[in-house]
């Protein structure tokens, strides 16, 4: 999941995400988490943003976002 710097939604999702749900948060206001980014075309997208397996899957909201992970936790 790529994040930013005082990013009231993205602190939201990584409070409520689903314990024990194994992920890499990335910070897409450093230089590595910025190439990343722009790697999967999101730099100019509102964050959060979920990808999983190279494919963005969600990029509409903490909410959608929640959803997308606690059904991924449910699959595990």
């Amino acid at each position: 999941m790529f994040t930013k710097d005082n990013c009231q939604k993205c602190e939201h999702v990584k409070e409520k995400m689903p314990k024990g749900l194994k992920m890499q948060i990335i910070n897409a206001d450093t230089i590595d988490g910025l190439a990343e980014a722009a790697f999967y075309e999101i730099v100019e997208k509102t964050f959060p943003v979920l990808v999983v397996d190279d494919e963005v899957v969600c990029a509409e909201g903490a909410l959608q976002i929640l959803k997308a992970l606690n059904s991924i936790a449910e699959q595990s």
